[in-house]
């Protein structure tokens, strides 16, 4: 399951413009979750939830968008991203949410079962690799949170690192989430401009 970890935090050094917005994106002004949608992901079989905002796109669409936002350093950051993610085994799933930015990225990959002891190897190397990144880069990594839970065929490892930076304009959000069930795995990650509650939506997920 380690090769997951390659990519798992070169996250996307944007300009995110609002770190409202994202929280506006996935609650209501009364603290519930917003509304959202499900997407169906024809490799596996498997149906996601999301916000309402998100929208799915493909590689090339979304490598010309990011063309017209980011920097070339930026640019080519994220699409090196992209493209690792795109070389794992299954497929790769985005969806971009043009209100505030944030981008919500799904591979279904070959099934995997892990339990508490792999998904501590699985933080450190994330440590590991967020040192090297912030060698190339003026990128702070903080980690957030980071969880392990689950039962026999069943398990869900989530990690939120914060990434800072005195040539972002806002901290960024990065949730990663490895969940496997029903003989199936699939590994997220959502980029975001402010730590919000995403469980709500990943539990609405049809394995």
């Amino acid at each position: 399951m380690f090769c997951i970890v390659l990519i798992i935090n070169i996250v996307t050094i944007s300009c995110i413009n609002n770190p409202e917005s994202s929280k506006k994106s996935y609650q209501n002004e009364n603290g519930t979750q917003a509304s959202g949608k499900y997407h169906f992901l024809e490799d596996n079989g498997t149906k996601i939830y999301l916000p309402n905002g998100f929208e799915r796109t493909s590689l090339s669409r979304y490598q010309r968008l990011l063309d017209s936002l980011y920097t070339t350093k930026e640019y080519k950051f994220e699409t090196d991203r992209l493209n690792s993610l795109s070389k794992m085994d299954g497929s790769l799933y985005i969806f971009f949410n043009k209100i505030d930015q944030s981008t919500f990225t799904i591979n279904t990959v070959p099934y995997i079962e892990f339990n508490k002891d792999s998904a501590n190897q699985l933080l450190e190397l994330i440590r590991s690799n967020n040192e090297k990144v912030a060698k190339n880069s003026d990128a702070n990594f903080e980690k957030v949170t980071a969880k392990f839970g689950g039962k026999a065929r069943q398990q869900l490892f989530k990690a939120i690192y914060k990434v800072s930076g005195k040539n972002l304009k806002n901290d960024i959000f990065n949730t990663t989430y490895i969940i496997s069930a029903n003989d199936k795995t699939v590994y997220t990650q959502l980029t975001s401009s402010s730590n919000t509650d995403f469980d709500p939506f990943i539990k609405k997920m049809k394995l």
